[in-house]
């Protein structure tokens, strides 16, 4: 079972700090908690991939990989538990000793919950939507004038199989919300549609693939955006993080 991770928030100007290679800004969470590490601002994920600070409401937005059931969104607050490893997504965690943990809806056989634990705004299944969630920008470009304030992001694929693969399988993901903030629930996820599609129209799948259940695309490895807020997807034809045949494809509107 992997440890629970945090995520630092430090002054980047070595002369703000006593040792000159960062400082430790004073209205961090834990600065006055005897033994606490100062730098940290939140806790309690599993795997943080990829984060991004909505440029409009500043809220920041981290997607948070699983570890066999769920993949979720967290809005990241000061101070704020996220729960690993006694949670994954909205459920409770149950480690199972040497075995693979697993999530359940079952909490009563395992050890009480620590109190103001944060939910995710959204998740989904790992087994039968993907293995690794990518984490996205909420969109404030002109392009798609109907995902403005919508929260884009990544699935980088539904088919693993390490290390012969396929893996190329990703998916490009959005909330239906634009509102992040507040007890609202579970927010709706849905896909882009075309996004299979026009890969195999710009000729980046590979053809000689074993057809698959899923419709083959690109593995999905990072979202970037622009300073018009237009959002760029990164992603590999091969499958893999470190392999070849990388490529960056921009977010546009359908032609009508």
């Amino acid at each position: 079972m992997r440890d629970p991770d945090v995520i630092l928030r430090i002054d980047g100007d070595a002369r703000n700090s006593a040792n000159r290679q960062y400082g430790i800004p004073r209205n961090n969470p834990f600065t006055a908690t005897r033994g606490a590490v100062k730098e940290i601002w939140a806790y309690g994920f599993r795997n943080p991939f990829r984060m991004s600070f909505d440029t409009r409401t500043g809220i920041l937005i981290v997607g948070d990989v699983g570890q066999n059931d769920i993949e979720e969104l967290d809005v990241v607050v000061k101070g704020g538990n996220y729960g690993w490893s006694r949670k994954e997504g909205t459920l409770c965690f149950d480690p199972k000793g040497a075995a693979p943990g697993v999530a359940t809806k079952d909490c009563s056989t395992l050890p009480p919950l620590p109190a103001k634990l944060i939910e995710p705004v959204a998740q989904y299944d790992t087994h039968h939507e993907g293995h690794s969630v990518i984490g996205g920008f909420v969109y404030h470009g002109d392009a798609i004038p109907f995902l403005k304030g919508r929260y884009v992001f990544g699935e980088w694929s539904r088919l693993f199989a390490f290390p012969a693969g396929p893996d190329n399988y990703g998916r490009l993901l959005y909330i239906e919300q634009r509102n992040l903030t507040g007890r609202h629930g579970l927010r709706k996820i849905e896909e882009f549609r075309d996004f299979a599609r026009e890969s195999a129209r710009l000729g980046l799948t590979n053809p000689a693939q074993p057809p698959a259940f899923f419709q083959q695309s690109l593995s999905v490895l990072g979202l970037g955006q622009d300073t018009r807020g237009e959002v760029y997807v990164f992603g590999n034809r091969t499958g893999r993080p470190f392999g070849t045949g990388g490529v960056m494809l921009k977010l546009v509107a359908p032609k009508r």
